[in-house]
């Protein structure tokens, strides 16, 4: 007979589905991050992975769901699918790194190709909630089974936070991307064990038939509460997948963008999700009409996403002006801040979420049905909703409405499900489904009005910038902005809240570099690849030079190519030029799918912690090495700051190991990488005479001294400075999963202090140059430029502007020493 009261669960029940939750999301984090090496780091590519990983996970659920209530050991089932888990992970790991980058089909089939391997790895995964709800559930009705399946939600939630979070911060900066993936699939295997254990310790439960829970007394139909849960299942998916990347663009624009910052924010979500189903499992015994509290569940989840979303557009306002002084330190402003973010923005709607599904799956039970069907019944929904939200959202919502109207819209559409639901379910809805239909209306309005609502970096607000461009789009927030009323009127660019371009004399000087060194080094190109558009600085570089006849760009935000009018002073106009071809997408793919050769890739993304780590691996040198026409040139951004001294030396020793003959200048506090094919040598002469071909230049400075001795190191000096320096790997990656010291402000002096403790050998390179004691007297010039950098980042700057003037008294044919003294002082 049915039961009204439910056993706890027991611990081999809640160690196997902890595990399993704990394994999913390890998975879940490192095939995303295994498919976006593969697939590109698109938002499209990522939406398509989540999406088929969530379906497969729902169609898992209606699949073994039904079996489960067939079966007198539910338990051998759930077993029996964690092990299909595990020994799936090392074939489809390996498809996804060797297999699918090399199909031979157009991207939309590749990418579809993608989807159902990633559809048939979550398959096994939906079956594993509904066969331990079978296996806990079965002989409850009513509040004992609300209360059995919120305890079994709440575990496993549980375990999938802590998955998240130990795939973001631990498994993959420790044991790498392989090791992660063996780690998820022993927690598989030890989930499937502990279920067995728990089926030898169980009595097997009744015929399905038999503990099918009582027909509902209430006055609906069976019908109405099954379309009612499913209904509300479908609409919080939705509606806390679809908010969560829209909280994740608008937090973007202020918060640092790392790896991290992911990690922190899904896996508070799935807390979010923990707590809920922990809350439900204790009120349940006293909930004496569920579909009323399904209904104000709903409720709490709309006015709680809310009042993140509000806290989400001004979190500059908010939370980073007043704490301003506490999040000066560079780790607290990258880790504690999205940590509060997320405790404030997304934890408490995850909470309502989580505290509706368990009230949901025991009101689809409440009919004649099997435990297992109703669950995965409902699972299916949820999921159905958590993949429609995010793809909606990104590609429907975000471009026509932004990021705010955008969360209005579907907390409108939410706040009528809701409504639907109390008038369906519940047996006295009272006053709350009027009201959650008035909210509906009101947030319909502000769409229709559809008022300015711009989410602007932080430093836009702070200083009252300009803004001179804004769009949202599916690749990120893009924001021009100036200065008003000053003298420079100096112009700023962001995607999110990386800065395309510094505004800097330095930071332009060092793109400059990019473009301009390989050809001073005597370079014939007809074809280059440019990796990152950004505001076409590089790229008008590498134009000026006679010879380019085609000009491949590959940029993740092509919106930036209208941003890029605004700077036509740096950039000549190249958004114009007739051989630019601008490739939306991933520089890594383009090189893996295009098959085309180049005499010249250059690379100039955003900083390595912030989200292109994949730019700075051996595997993407390789990648560049393997495309290069013979005599063919390599030449990347490397910053100075943000790295502890060993990473900063691993990723110089990591980029000589693919390019032998590879050398490093220097642009003040920006390193420039430079490789060939060949040995990198250059006549003097012929130097001198490209440069003077450079023609004069108010952002860079053009003479053939200075920008010979801004070589840092010769090839055989990087191999000898950089010995038994860790190499950065795809499957290793240092840079993307950085130790938080990287953040520390003393890097960039310390890292800048190690090339001025080395005198570059110049002629290793250039060969006749006519004038030894004028080569010295820049070179002993440059000594001091360095030390004078250092003494400004150590905020000396008395000592700083001696240093300068001392230089240009040394090396009074430098003029660029002169104008960094009017500059800085």
């Amino acid at each position: 007979m049915p039961r009204d009261d439910a056993p706890r669960l027991s611990t081999a029940h809640a160690a196997a589905i902890a595990l399993a939750g704990l394994a999913f999301l390890i998975l879940e984090v490192a095939w995303q991050r295994r498919l976006g090496l593969a697939l590109g780091a698109t938002v499209t590519a990522s939406a398509v992975v989540l999406a088929a990983f969530m379906a497969g996970w729902g169609l898992g659920a209606v699949v073994w769901g039904p079996r489960a209530d067939r079966t007198r050991r539910p338990e051998h089932l759930f077993a029996a699918l964690l092990l299909w888990v595990a020994a799936s992970v090392p074939l489809l790991s390996w498809v996804f790194r060797a297999v699918l980058p090399g199909l031979d089909l157009p991207e939309p089939l590749v990418l579809a190709v993608a989807a159902l391997l990633l559809t048939a790895a979550a398959l096994p995964m939906g079956g594993a909630f509904p066969s331990l709800s079978r296996a806990v559930g079965a002989g409850l009705r009513g509040a004992a089974l609300g209360t059995a399946l919120g305890r079994l939600y709440a575990v496993e939630t549980a375990g999938s936070a802590l998955g998240g979070l130990v795939a973001g911060f631990v498994l993959l900066g420790r044991l790498g991307q392989s090791g992660t993936e063996a780690a998820a699939a022993a927690a598989a295997v030890g989930a499937a064990l502990a279920a067995l254990a728990a089926a030898r310790g169980a009595p097997a439960p009744a015929d399905a038939a038999a503990d099918a829970p009582a027909p509902s007394r209430r006055r609906h139909a069976a019908p109405d509460l099954r379309r009612a849960a499913l209904t509300a299942a479908g609409v919080c998916g939705f509606a806390a997948m679809g908010l969560q990347v829209l909280w994740l663009r608008m937090v973007k624009v202020v918060l640092t963008n790392t790896s991290y910052m992911f990690a922190l924010m899904a896996s508070l979500a799935v807390a979010g999700l923990f707590l809920g189903g922990l809350l439900h499992a204790r009120r349940s015994p006293r909930l004496r009409d569920p579909g009323r509290e399904l209904m104000l569940a709903m409720a709490w989840l709309v006015a709680l996403a809310a009042a993140g979303t509000l806290l989400a557009a001004r979190l500059p306002q908010l939370l980073l002006f007043p704490f301003e002084s506490v999040l000066a330190d560079p780790a607290a402003r990258a880790l504690l801040l999205p940590l509060v973010t997320a405790l404030l923005v997304v934890l408490p709607a995850s909470v309502a979420s989580g505290y509706a599904f368990p009230l949901a799956c025991r009101l689809a039970a409440g009919e004649e049905r099997g435990v297992g069907a109703a669950v995965g019944g409902v699972l299916l929904s949820n999921t159905a909703g958590a993949v429609l939200g995010p793809l909606t959202a990104t590609f429907v919502l975000l471009p026509a409405l932004g990021a705010v109207l955008s969360a209005a819209l579907i907390l409108g559409a939410a706040a009528a499900a809701a409504a639907a639901v109390g008038r369906r379910a519940a047996e006295r809805a009272g006053r709350a489904a009027p009201a959650l239909a008035l909210v509906a209306a009101c947030a319909l309005a502000l769409v229709a009005a559809q008022p300015t609502l711009r989410i602007l970096p932080p430093s836009f607000l702070k200083y009252g910038r300009e803004v001179l461009f804004y769009r949202e789009s599916v690749n990120g927030t893009l924001t021009v902005g100036v200065d008003p009323g000053t003298r420079s009127q100096a112009k700023y660019t962001f995607v999110d809240n990386s800065a395309v371009i510094g505004s800097s004399y330095d930071a332009v000087k060092a793109v400059k570099l990019v473009g301009h060194v390989p050809f001073l080094l005597g370079l014939e190109s007809r074809d280059v690849l440019v990796v990152g558009f950004g505001i076409g600085v590089t790229t008008s570089a590498v134009a000026s030079h006679a010879g380019v006849e085609r000009l491949d760009c590959v940029e993740l935000a092509p919106g930036l190519r209208d941003a890029a009018v605004f700077y036509r002073d740096l950039n000549r106009d190249v958004a114009r030029d007739r051989r630019l071809n601008l490739i939306a997408g991933d520089g890594r793919r383009h090189l893996e799918r295009s098959g085309r050769m180049y005499d010249l890739i250059t690379c100039d993304p955003t900083h390595p912690v912030l989200g292109s780590g994949a730019l700075y691996t051996r595997d993407w040198f390789q990648l560049c090495r393997d495309h290069l026409n013979p005599g063919g040139m390599v030449s990347q951004y490397l910053p100075l700051h943000k790295l502890r001294p060993e990473d900063f030396r691993g990723l110089l020793r990591t980029f000589a190991e693919v390019f032998p003959h590879g050398a490093v200048w220097l642009g003040h506090y920006h390193a420039v990488l430079v490789g060939g094919l060949e040995p990198l040598e250059a006549d003097w002469a012929d130097w001198e005479a490209r440069t003077a071909a450079l023609g004069q230049d108010p952002h860079f400075y053009v003479d053939p001294y200075h920008l010979a001795v801004s070589l840092a190191l010769a090839p055989r000096q990087l191999a000898d400075a950089t010995a038994g320096a860790p190499i950065n790997t795809d499957d290793r990656s240092y840079t993307e999963f950085f130790a938080p010291a990287s953040l520390d402000e003393g890097n960039l002096t310390a890292n800048l202090r190690w090339f001025q403790e080395r005198t570059p050998a110049v002629t290793d390179v250039i060969h006749g140059i006519p004038d030894a004691a004028l080569l010295a007297r820049y070179q002993a010039g440059n000594r001091l430029l360095l030390e004078g950098l250092a003494a400004m980042l150590d905020r000396d700057p008395e000592t700083s502007r001696a240093l300068l003037e001392r230089a240009a008294a040394e090396n009074p044919e430098n003029g660029e020493y002169p104008f960094l003294v009017r500059l800085y002082f």
